[in-house]
């Protein structure tokens, strides 16, 4: 009778635990199972951006800068400065950078804000200029 008891609480217990996985979020058996550092992405990278890129296409350089306006120069044949990133891609108006940590979803892209050919003044050729004059 205490072997039949056991053995009910048991399997009561692995149908419990069958059926709760059952009704749990699916997982994509093809993709590595999330550990628990790589549902919160890494903010290190938090307020920089991309100052500027110069070169041509296997030869870019690209400046970072940070909040504190200290600057850092990539390029894809030396190593990166900044600890615990890894150089992705460079582009001419882009720059890609993956955390090392094995997470594959934190991969900080900057970009260069505007077109290639903007302007920094926004007056249309049309619009009245104002005038400096010194008689004015």
């Amino acid at each position: 009778m205490r072997a039949e008891l056991t053995l009910l609480w048991l399997l009561t217990g692995g149908l419990y635990a069958t059926t709760a996985s059952l009704y749990a979020a699916p997982r994509d058996p093809f993709q590595p199972a999330a550990d628990q550092h790589c549902l919160t992405p890494p903010d290190a990278l938090a307020g920089w951006r991309l100052q500027g890129v110069l070169g041509r296409p296997p030869t870019l350089y690209a400046w970072l800068v940070s909040p504190q306006n200290a600057v850092v120069k990539i390029a894809a044949a030396q190593p990166l400065s900044l600890a615990g990133w890894q150089l992705i891609a460079i582009a001419p108006r882009s720059l890609t950078l993956a955390a090392r940590d094995g997470c594959s979803s934190h991969i900080k892209i900057f970009s260069l804000k505007g077109s290639a050919y903007a302007q920094e003044s926004t007056l249309a050729a049309d619009m009245p200029q104002p005038h400096t004059g010194a008689g004015q």
